[in-house]
């Protein structure tokens, strides 16, 4: 009888009275059958609502793991791959901030990480992923949307801390490309906010990692002499 209540069951499968009636007896279940089950099924009702809750939060953090391993994966990706890689990305992070009206940033954010996961790679493979990213940051700074060229800027300072630290071999001029973005935000982006934001920037790596700047040195100065001319 506990199982048959545990299961669920309803009155058409309990035994009945010959003449379809049920007696009022204090000993006939049938009469009882209803107001008893009722609690229970409210109770395995709300038993089967917090395991779709908890099955749906598994869901969801085993989806964030798994989009996750694509961006930290994309380390084992070869020149050209990572470089196409990038180029989708980008274009997926153009279309996200042009919604209206409340922009998204989650694939900007991805391209920042991807950045800092990939800055190891061979100056050669870095060059032409900088590429496509610079171009990327250089259209991102300059946005009308403060908090997106704030964003933009912010996340270009802690990504040239990190390049300038490696230092740069003679004869290449990385640091070059890399620290254009900011000289053009500064050339094409009206915001004073967003122009004050990046002479700080720039006067913060100076101060931190001056002793490893080589030819970054044109682009700080550039963005200073615009600075000047305000």
């Amino acid at each position: 009888l506990a199982q048959m209540i545990g299961t669920g069951v309803k009155n058409q499968f309990l035994a009945k009275s010959p003449t379809g009636t049920v007696p009022e007896s204090p000993f006939n279940f049938s009469a009882h059958v209803d107001a008893l089950l009722q609690p229970l099924q409210t109770s395995h009702h709300a038993d089967q609502q917090g395991y779709k809750e908890n099955l749906t939060e598994t869901s969801s953090q085993s989806v964030v793991v798994a989009v996750d391993r694509i961006f930290t994966g994309s380390t084992q990706l070869d020149g050209n791959a990572i470089v196409d890689f990038v180029k989708a990305l980008c274009q997926v992070s153009i279309e996200e901030l042009s919604i209206q009206p409340h922009p998204r940033m989650f694939c900007l954010t991805k391209l920042v990480e991807i950045s800092y996961y990939n800055m190891g790679r061979i100056r050669m493979q870095w060059s032409r992923i900088w590429q496509v990213l610079g171009d990327h940051f250089n259209l991102v700074g300059i946005s009308q949307i403060q908090d997106i060229s704030f964003f933009a800027v912010d996340s270009l300072r802690q990504l040239a801390q990190k390049f300038i630290e490696k230092g740069e071999l003679p004869m290449f001029h990385f640091q070059k490309d890399f620290l254009r973005p900011f000289e053009h935000i500064m050339k094409n982006n009206k915001c004073g906010t967003v122009r004050d934001m990046v002479v700080r920037c720039v006067a913060n790596m100076v101060h931190m990692q001056g002793h490893n700047i080589k030819s970054g040195w044109t682009n700080i100065f550039s963005v200073f002499h615009l600075a000047a001319a305000d």
